[in-house]
């Protein structure tokens, strides 16, 4: 399909490590201002672009000046960050986190731009959430949009669904001042059938094989690798196309005691761990825990889509045939990112709160396993993206 030579330009918010950016760009659109807080997110996502126009700044220091010069974008797109309102968040959920009412700043740069199309992303549990009013915040978010002219589809998808090897549930809204493009409405699986997949769903297995084997504690931070297989089906294909080389695929450095462990669950199950390999109490290493944690430690089903690829998935996962933990590299296959990108910042680091406790606040930032968590899958992006650019060159057709 021919479409005129007008630029789309979409300001990306919350931008996080670029995964929504990428797939928008690689649709076509180019992206003028895309808009993060954190340090090491900022480095990833300038690094990986030639010309990147993100800048590094707490949208809540950005006066409305600023935005205004962008009047008329095309685009408005990002998740206002969720963790206040996520599932994975619940035991701690607090009903004044800030990051809750990130989503009015979202509304503050459509209302001072007015877009021709807006594009937003969430966790499913957006749906669900109470304001301190008593109404659910999606209500706010539609009723703030309508008073400005726009019609709404909001929807929830899972990622598996289009060709993502990943079960990853997210709200999606897509709102615009003419027709509203239906997201929906293209066959939720169109890639080309390969032979090796059974079904139409990309196993995590198929998305990952092809990387070379690694070990824990046997290669040093920053090591690169050479591919040492060859891709066997599209998938892999289109994950190496521009790449030499294999970054971010160090393992955790596991000691001796938690890869027999893994070995053990991967033969036997987590179930019949014998005594010395049990968890032990949390300030007491000397006693056994009694506590089970669903999220931890589980192998990953070779012959499925993954489990969703949280922010801290790195204690989570389980390889399919080696006895360690997810690499960065593994996690961004099954999140759809190409082997290209590379991710900046430490690899991981403690929790935000370990690490106040303990005043090391230079280390207070996304590390590499919450940048890809965090993201949207460039691919999903990239399917959406290719429609709403129909739309904004005329071409959609209802």
């Amino acid at each position: 399909m021919k479409f005129p030579n007008k630029k789309v330009s979409p300001i990306d918010l919350f931008a996080g490590a670029g995964g929504m950016s990428l797939g928008f760009e690689n649709a076509g659109f180019e992206i003028p201002l895309a808009v993060e807080i954190d340090d090491w997110a900022v480095d990833t996502y300038r690094k990986n672009r030639e010309n990147s126009n993100v800048i590094k700044n707490d949208i809540l220091e950005i006066d409305n000046a600023f935005f205004k010069q962008f009047s008329g974008i095309d685009a408005v797109i990002g998740g206002p960050p969720c963790q206040g309102f996520s599932i994975s968040a619940s035991n701690r959920r607090n009903p004044d986190d800030p990051r809750n009412y990130l989503y009015r700043q979202f509304l503050r740069v459509i209302k001072l731009v007015k877009p021709r199309i807006v594009f937003m992303e969430n966790v499913k549990e957006i749906v669900k959430f109470v304001l301190p009013n008593g109404k659910l915040l999606l209500d706010e978010i539609i009723f703030c949009l309508e008073e400005l002219g726009y019609s709404i589809k909001p929807f929830i998808i899972n990622a598996a669904d289009f060709g993502i090897p990943q079960e990853r549930i997210r709200f999606f809204m897509v709102a615009s001042l003419g027709p509203v493009p239906d997201l929906l409405q293209e066959a939720t699986y169109s890639e080309t059938v390969d032979l090796l997949r059974p079904n139409k769903y990309r196993d995590v297995y198929s998305a990952i094989s092809d990387l070379p084997a690694v070990y824990p504690r046997q290669h040093e931070e920053g090591d690169t690798f050479e591919y040492d297989n060859q891709p066997v089906n599209n998938y892999q294909r289109l994950m190496r196309k521009g790449s030499a080389n294999i970054y971010n695929h160090i393992p955790m450095r596991h000691t001796d005691r938690t890869i027999e462990k893994f070995k053990m669950i991967r033969t036997q199950g987590i179930d019949s761990l014998p005594e010395n390999l049990r968890s032990r109490t949390r300030g007491d290493s000397s006693k056994i825990s009694n506590k089970t944690y669903s999220q931890n430690h589980r192998r990953i089903n070779p012959t499925k889509p993954s489990p969703t690829i949280t922010a801290s998935f790195y204690s989570s996962f389980i390889h399919p045939y080696q006895d360690r933990n997810l690499t960065v590299r593994e996690a961004a296959r099954i999140q759809s990112f190409p082997d290209n990108y590379i991710f900046y910042g430490k690899r991981t680091t403690l929790s935000k709160k370990l690490l106040e406790k303990k005043g090391i606040f230079e280390d207070v930032h996304l590390d590499q396993f919450n940048q890809v968590g965090n993201a949207v899958p460039p691919l999903l992006a990239e399917k959406f993206a290719s429609i709403i650019i129909q739309s904004l060159k005329g071409e959609f057709v209802k």
